[in-house]
């Protein structure tokens, strides 16, 4: 058979359409496939109450080492190295703290002393679902999604944990006991802030999420204005959550989550546009497009969800993990 030359032509620009059709489908679905890892911590600063001198000090005293504090090998606070500490001067006359002191030994950072990374594959999904607001996290979720049951496990952010203060490069350049949720604003990007967090979970009870999820609040309007109701919570109920604190908060924003989770499984998919109007800019996670259908997808297959919280104690005024407190999975 003869082609005509104009024939020839519309075959050869049909074969190079496909062609580029079929790599763009290859590119798109390795781009939808795609996960963002979470790295392991950076290298921890030198132990040390003392920083490295600048240039010739002039002679001081010395004071003598202190000992090492049990099991944390860390003084607090740790100063970057290359700076000096400057002393804080002593008020003329005793102030009361507005704020109450832990004890030494609630102050002390730990790290967990045998700690496991969580799963995420066809079978066994966990990941962390973290609320933020003004940047810190206010809502702390470890989720174990295995169908048909999800178990959700909400850890009050006020809790004391060993917070790392993140600078270029992820690179670590402070580490003291803080608030779990100050780690999210202790980095340089939303981000790094994740894994930031991830990390001080990690440290506290041992656990490290594979993935995450957070959404900033700062949209919860918007979204109570597309969504009404979410299992009797409403954006004037949220409100007033924002006004609880300790565990009963944390058990509140571990409702609301699964309140999300169970409107999300009814969404029709004319109706995600709007959705993502109402939340725009809001959502982040380290999963892929993909991935994330497919946690969706598991999300609506779950008939039951446990809610609990991890058991925190009051501790010198501060809130600290109580003892022999453990993960449900």
């Amino acid at each position: 058979m003869h082609l005509t030359r104009k024939q020839t032509i519309l075959i050869v620009t049909i074969s190079g359409v496909a062609a580029l059709l079929i790599v763009g489908l290859i590119l798109l679905i390795n781009y939808g496939n795609k996960r963002d890892p979470i790295p392991q911590e950076p290298q921890l600063p030198p132990a040390s109450d003392t920083p490295a001198p600048t240039g010739t000090p002039a002679p001081t005293m010395t004071p003598e080492p202190t000992a090492t504090p049990s099991p944390t090998p860390y003084f607090l606070p740790l100063v970057p190295e290359g700076t000096v500490k400057t002393p804080t001067p002593h008020p003329a006359s005793p102030t009361p703290s507005p704020t109450p002191t832990a004890s030494p030994e609630a102050a002390a950072p730990r790290i967990h002393p045998n700690p496991r990374d969580g799963t995420y594959n066809d079978h066994s999904k966990d990941f962390m679902a973290i609320g933020t607001q003004n940047g810190e996290a206010i809502a702390v979720l470890l989720v174990h999604v295995e169908p048909p049951n999800t178990t959700v496990v909400a850890i009050p952010p006020e809790t004391l944990a060993m917070v790392y203060t993140l600078g270029s490069n992820t690179s670590i350049t402070g580490v003291e006991t803080a608030q779990l949720g100050t780690a999210t604003a202790r980095a340089e990007s939303e981000r790094e802030g994740c894994w930031n967090l991830i990390w001080a979970v990690k440290n506290l009870v041992g656990f490290r999420a594979p993935a995450y999820l957070c959404v900033d609040f700062g949209c919860m309007e918007s979204f109570f204005s597309f969504v009404p109701s979410l299992d009797g919570i409403d954006y004037a109920a949220f409100s007033g959550m924002l006004q609880e604190t300790g565990e009963v908060r944390a058990r509140s924003m571990a409702k609301l989550g699964v309140g999300i989770v169970r409107y999300l499984g009814k969404v029709s998919l004319w109706e995600l546009p709007s959705f993502r109007s109402a939340t725009r800019g809001a959502f982040s996670s380290n999963l892929s497009v993909f991935e994330l259908l497919g946690l969706m997808s598991d999300l609506k297959k779950a008939g039951e969800f446990s809610v609990s919280v991890l058991p925190t104690e009051l501790i010198g005024g501060v809130r600290v993990l109580s003892e022999g407190a453990e993960l449900p999975f």
